[in-house]
């Protein structure tokens, strides 16, 4: 019995930011330099403004257009009045995935310690594409994309397709 394994998966990386903003547009860089190497193929990288109008929209296109598999998302999840980017996600995906944003903060609780609590992060499917949404300086969000997204990304995505159900060979790294 052969299985359908979805092994590279495509991902669109976007930098969720007010106006321009370099440095983060170069931690979107660097993600999806990681993407590249990693089993998966980057579709592009993009700004979007950090209005939840935009982001909603950046996600409904990408997903509906079946352009990508996975969103991965940096900057616009602070604890700010501006910062919108959990809020967009969590209120229009189908389903979130509460585990991400708990694992986001455990992974970043060794370095930062008590002021991990103010990391946020968010994910979900919307239109069986995956959604990952998280803030944080660089190395936290390279760390993050490297030890928890992209070890994971090809099951994940199997799942929110219908691919494979929970609990179906789970890969081990």
């Amino acid at each position: 019995m052969s299985e359908t394994h979805h092994s590279n998966p495509r991902v669109l990386v976007a930098a969720v930011t007010q106006g321009r903003n370099q440095g983060l547009e170069a931690v979107a860089k660097s993600a999806g330099e990681l993407v590249q190497k990693g089993r998966s193929t980057l579709v592009r990288t993009v700004v979007v403004k950090g209005e939840r109008q935009y982001i909603r929209q950046l996600v409904s296109n990408v997903a509906n257009d079946n352009e990508a598999d996975a969103i991965l998302m940096v900057g616009g999840c602070g604890i700010g009045p501006s910062d919108d980017a959990c809020e967009a996600i969590d209120g229009f995906v189908e389903r979130r995935m509460e585990g991400f944003g708990e694992s986001f903060r455990r992974l970043l609780e060794v370095e930062l310690g008590a002021a991990a609590m103010l990391a946020r992060a968010t994910a979900g499917v919307y239109n069986q594409c995956v959604v990952f949404a998280m803030n944080g300086r660089s190395s936290e969000i390279l760390r993050a994309v490297e030890s928890l997204i992209l070890p994971t990304l090809a099951d994940v995505v199997d799942l929110a397709t219908g691919r494979k159900r929970a609990g179906e060979g789970a890969a081990k790294h």
